[in-house]
């Protein structure tokens, strides 16, 4: 005996119904996966901050913040859209393709003496302010992008509101290097932003432009406290080293 319209209706209703819990079981599982996944690659973020904080790398501290910060978001609107994951790619493919460009673990082979040299070779000045501050070497403190920077007191101007991303800044007919250059300050796709420049002279009269937020109070240290506190790198164009005082790490820079 044949089965009915309804049996038949019955039977495929059933094994709709059954396909569709299996599909559900399966979604359930793949939910639940992909929150465990963005849990650890939450936790896989903040290995890349603390990897960045215990090697004193600001520039892959940044990035690394900024990742996390993007991954928190992905997390929170539970949306994994292509646009999200564009975003969180881009960061990764920036972090791959310039990591060449991390000086702050780096620096000069010079010795700090040659600076030292340079700086002494100076007329002695015999003014108060001279006398208390003879025998020692004088240094500018400035900060940017919330990273502090020594370099060698001398004469300077300021320039203002220079587009944060330039390696070069033309003045009349000489193009002068910037410092620490393009890549070093975040900045959004379509953002600009601007920055402070110090312009001085090097020994030979060439012209140096140093990037900067914001100038703190001069050093005055000797020479011999310095080469106690100065941590010495490997090679780099314009870092020499690091200094590390009341729990704060300075970056000392060539002219």
């Amino acid at each position: 005996m044949k089965p009915t319209k309804k049996e038949l209706g019955a039977e495929e209703f059933f094994q709709t119904k059954v396909k569709l819990e299996n599909d559900l079981i399966r979604l359930e599982e793949l939910d639940r996966e992909s929150k465990e996944r963005i849990e650890n690659i939450i936790e896989l973020s903040e290995q890349l901050i603390k990897i960045s904080e215990t090697n004193e790398s600001p520039y892959f501290l940044q990035r690394s913040k900024r990742l996390n910060t993007e991954i928190h978001k992905f997390k929170i609107k539970n949306e994994y859209k292509q646009k999200e994951f564009d975003t969180l790619f881009h960061i990764l493919e920036k972090i791959k393709s310039e990591d060449k460009i991390e000086f702050l673990d780096s620096a000069l082979k010079n010795r700090i003496t040659r600076i030292a040299n340079r700086l002494t070779e100076k007329k002695p000045n015999t003014s108060p302010t001279s006398q208390k501050l003879s025998g020692k070497l004088v240094f500018i403190c400035y900060v940017l992008e919330g990273v502090n920077f020594l370099i060698p007191k001398k004469s300077y101007r300021i320039l203002r509101n220079i587009p944060a991303f330039k390696k070069q800044l033309r003045i009349k007919d000489k193009l002068v290097p910037l410092f620490p250059g393009p890549g070093f300050v975040l900045m959004e796709e379509g953002e600009k932003k601007e920055k402070n420049v110090l312009l001085m002279k090097d020994n030979s009269k060439k012209d140096h432009g140093f990037y900067f937020d914001e100038l703190k109070e001069d050093w005055a240290i000797s020479k011999i406290s310095l080469d106690g506190l100065l941590e010495k790198d490997s090679t780099n164009g314009q870092i020499i080293g690091k200094i590390k005082r009341k729990g704060k790490l300075y970056h000392l820079v060539k002219i």
